[in-house]
């Protein structure tokens, strides 16, 4: 064989070995690469999606509850979850609730001895308020009501809590995040809102239709079926709380247990004796205001005046109910003693009375806890300014009812507009009114068209957490008070089972989504 034969058999035979090695070690490293961006890429992807679920992205889309045909998400359950909440986190009635928000909602209970915990009662209530809403949302599209109806209240509310976020240092999406937990966002805010507007219009309607509906015989008839809750009752109470002692010496040695509890006993005997000795003066003649600056009660009320047992106090409400008129007896609880005084019950032929005003709240600031801030003598100044101003055109006006109303539409701060600043029937009992309105509406003298400025200044723990200025205008007087008092009892349960019903077609579930709430 030639050695050019040779040759080209050896080349049709392969490459030579270094030539091998070669593509070889250029292909495994060709492999590692691929290796090593595919590795990457994973890598990447894992990461995006930790931060991503972290930032709650998929907790708050995951399917939470069911509510007739629509699935509500974690965001949107959160929504009625906190809107439960809230009352009892407030820090102002937490203590009295006795619920911790350093703790978990799971880990409280609300019910201890059926086992309910905060958070079921709060996902209870979430579902049902998210029932009733969408129930009546729907019927008032059936009923003709559109979303243009509520637009201009749900500009209100979204500016409220714009201008709240930013007077606590937040944007808006935090402030929200912040009230309504880590999954909401503004669509969903403002979407569940415009629902809760559609709703408040035909329930609204359908409690004004029933309370204007019952017949004399009905509205009596009822009266006399239910008087403790109807009847105005007149009452006082002292009371006095066991101190709390030291249980050290003036040394700072922990006392003996033998001598502790020789001075609980001595304390919890001190105020004993005081509801007792309170209870005797008094069926001696004594006058309440007299027992309360003689004995420093820890806390008291000299003739309270309300209707129904529903606002007194359960620790004595039943022993109250059972004294003649003018009675007295001392009531015996955990913590203390109270001295109670019955003074009467009757139905309450008093008129009511019908006000209008306008609400000018004066700007206020939160501290760094999150509390509001008593404004400043600048926002005081600024809040009189704009109310004297409004007096001014009403008086320079045709200075009628209808003009003052349309004064309220236009520029009342109350977020009640729309009804020209109406409170209508308003007893002389109001507990929910603060005491300047109530104490204008019902001073003597008062004459229909009379006009007026009151001023309100939040107290602490002040349930009308607000500061401002309201100019009244005087309606004039309106049905008894029992009689308007029937009529909110009969209207509330005949609309209660009516929404009763319509929710009924709304079935609702809990899906895996409400796992991320109240943990």
């Amino acid at each position: 064989m030639s050695a050019s034969r040779e040759k080209k058999q050896r080349q049709g035979a392969g490459p030579d070995p270094k030539a091998a090695k070669a593509q070889q070690e250029q292909a495994a490293h060709k492999r590692q690469t691929i290796i090593y961006a595919v590795t990457a890429a994973v890598i990447a992807v894992l990461v995006i999606a930790l931060l991503v679920w972290r930032s709650g992205f998929f907790q708050g889309r995951a399917a939470a509850a069911t509510v007739g045909g629509e699935t509500l998400t974690t965001a949107e359950l959160s929504f009625y979850y906190q809107n439960a909440r809230s009352s009892y986190a407030n820090p102002y009635l937490s203590a009295y609730y006795g619920f911790d928000t350093t703790k978990s909602d799971e880990d409280q209970f609300y019910d201890e001895a059926n086992g309910v915990t905060y958070r079921d009662y709060f996902l209870e209530t979430a579902l049902t308020n998210a029932q009733q809403h969408l129930a009546l949302a729907e019927e008032a599209v059936k009923q003709g009501h559109t979303e243009a109806e509520v637009k201009d209240d749900l500009a209100a509310a979204v500016e409220n809590m714009k201008s709240s976020a930013a007077s606590s240092g937040y944007s808006y999406a935090a402030y929200l995040r912040a009230n309504f937990g880590p999954y909401m966002t503004a669509g969903i805010y403002e979407k569940l809102t415009t629902r809760y507007l559609m709703a408040s219009l035909v329930a609204t309607d359908n409690a004004n239709e029933l309370f204007d509906s019952f017949t004399a015989d009905e509205l009596e008839a009822y009266y006399k079926e239910h008087t403790d809750g109807l009847d105005t009752i007149e009452y006082s109470y002292l009371y006095f709380q066991i101190p709390t002692v030291n249980t050290k010496d003036e040394e700072g040695n922990e006392l003996a247990e033998d001598a502790l509890q020789k001075l609980k006993d001595d304390v919890k005997a001190d105020a004993k004796k005081n509801a007792e000795d309170a209870v005797a003066e008094f069926k001696e003649g004594e006058a309440v205001s007299h027992l309360k600056e003689h004995f420093s009660p820890t806390s008291s009320g000299d003739h309270v005046k309300t209707v129904g047992t529903g606002s007194i106090n359960q620790e004595y409400s039943a022993q109250l109910l059972k004294l003649p008129k003018e009675g007295a007896e001392m009531v015996e609880t955990d913590n203390g003693y109270y001295a109670i005084f019955f003074h009467d019950r009757y139905r309450d032929e008093e008129p009511t009375r019908d006000v209008r005003h306008i609400a000018i709240l004066a700007d206020t600031t939160t501290d760094e806890d999150g509390h509001a801030v008593a404004p400043t003598d600048e926002a005081w100044a600024a809040a009189k300014e704009k109310i004297d101003s409004i007096q001014a055109e009403y008086e320079a006006g045709a200075k009628t009812e209808d003009a003052f109303a349309a004064l309220a539409n236009e520029k009342s701060d109350d977020g009640n507009g729309t009804t020209g600043g109406l409170y209508s029937r308003i007893a002389s009992t109001n507990t929910t009114l603060v005491p300047e309105f109530l104490n204008w509406v019902y001073e003597d003298g008062r004459q229909p068209g009379d006009v007026g400025i009151i001023q309100h200044s939040a107290a602490e723990n002040d349930s009308n957490q607000y500061w401002g200025y309201h100019l009244m205008y005087y309606v004039g007087e309106n049905e008894p008070i029992w009689k308007s008092s029937v009529r909110s009892a009969l209207g509330s349960e005949a609309q209660e089972a009516w929404i009763e019903e319509l929710s009924s077609a709304f079935p609702t579930a809990l899906a895996g989504g409400a796992d991320y709430l109240g943990k």
